[in-house]
């Protein structure tokens, strides 16, 4: 069973996302890790609408986005990018008005799309364009016509990256002999914190804590998973995130999957080296390599693949009890999330 928690009290905080971890709650009776979480969507289409929703052939309509920023940091470095797209190209003609603080006119407004330069928290950006129904014998509406069907779309792409912290907690063999004996051994879970946005990274620690350390100078090992899931309501960018792979089956080729990559994602804050340190190299260990491949982790549906790893925690020996914290970051990736509007041509009929 997992807890969901949407409020954290004081204590370290991810670096860049406003995410606080305090210790290790008490919760009886409750299995499983406690897991916060929060933000996942951050820039969002708060309201699109077309006015009016209905025309006559010939005539204009606007198509007016507001673009929010509901997450606690600023969004973008002249990268946020607003566009017009699915909008029946040839029937309708977009001309850009407005985009933020931005005016347009004339042959500067042609564009369908506009890019932002930083949206700080809690704005909201206005983004406005005119919409005519061409009036061409080839193009003109006979009919009431809506097109797309499912009306036009507005895009919004955004960088963001995401942290997310597990603590892990370890105990000394000697400590934990004692407990035994004295049958106050008690069971631990892991508190994870997870940052805003929409690609999540989850780490857990697949065995019982407290994790013994041993006297032996290798310090404590576990198994740790790792997987990625899509928690937004839109998707990776198809055109920002694309990563090259090399395949050899019948001859090298190369091919270009929608993915994160490799070199995207860091780990720190397990041992005195401040990286995780794999045990064993296998396919699921690479990812926490310090020596990280430019391999995709594609997903699959809404979540990759977990990748499993043996890993040292500590070295050396430890008092009686102590916490470790793991921080996971996915960095610099792109997500685009939709809207749609119906805009309907209704041409008079004149009798």
């Amino acid at each position: 069973m997992t807890l969901v928690l949407v409020l954290l009290s004081s204590g370290c905080t991810i670096p860049g996302t406003g995410v606080t971890i305090p210790g290790i709650p008490s919760i009886p009776g409750l299995g499983g890790p406690t897991v916060v979480q929060y933000e996942h969507d951050i820039l969002i289409i708060k309201s699109l609408e077309a006015v009016p929703a209905e025309i006559d052939t010939g005539q204009s309509a606007k198509i007016i986005a507001y673009i929010e920023n509901v997450g606690d940091q600023p969004v973008g470095n002249g990268d946020v990018e607003v566009e017009l797209y699915d909008y029946c190209d040839g029937l309708f003609t977009p001309k850009l008005l407005t985009c933020g603080s931005q005016q347009y006119s004339g042959a500067l407004g042609s564009n369908n799309m506009c890019t932002i330069g930083k949206i700080l928290p809690g704005e909201i950006v206005p983004v406005i364009w005119t919409v005519s129904q061409d009036t061409d014998d080839n193009k003109e509406v006979k009919v009431r016509t809506v097109c797309p069907p499912d009306g036009m779309k507005v895009l919004v792409r955004y960088p963001y990256s995401t942290s997310a912290v597990t603590t892990i907690s370890l105990i000394s063999l000697e400590e934990m002999q004692r407990e035994i004996v004295e049958r106050t051994h008690m069971p631990t879970e892991s508190y994870i914190a997870i940052g805003q946005g929409p690609i999540k990274p989850y780490l857990t620690v697949e065995d019982k804590q407290p994790i013994p350390v041993f006297d032996t100078g290798e310090g404590a090992r576990t198994l740790l998973k790792f997987q990625l899931k899509n928690m937004g309501s839109g998707q990776l960018d198809s055109k920002k995130n694309k990563v090259t792979v090399t395949q050899n089956v019948g001859g090298a080729t190369t091919t270009e999957v929608i993915a994160i990559k490799g070199s995207q994602i860091t780990f720190t804050g397990i041992n005195t080296q401040n990286s995780l340190k794999p045990m064993l190299e296998d396919n699921g260990c690479k990812i926490m390599s310090d020596v990280w491949r430019d391999e995709p982790v594609q997903f699959v549906g809404r979540e990759t693949s977990p990748y499993n790893c043996k890993v040292s925690l500590s070295e050396g020996q430890i008092g009686k009890t102590t916490t470790r914290h793991i921080q996971v970051e996915v960095e610099d990736y792109y997500y685009v999330v939709t809207k749609n509007v119906l805009l309907t041509v209704d041409p008079k009929i004149i009798g």
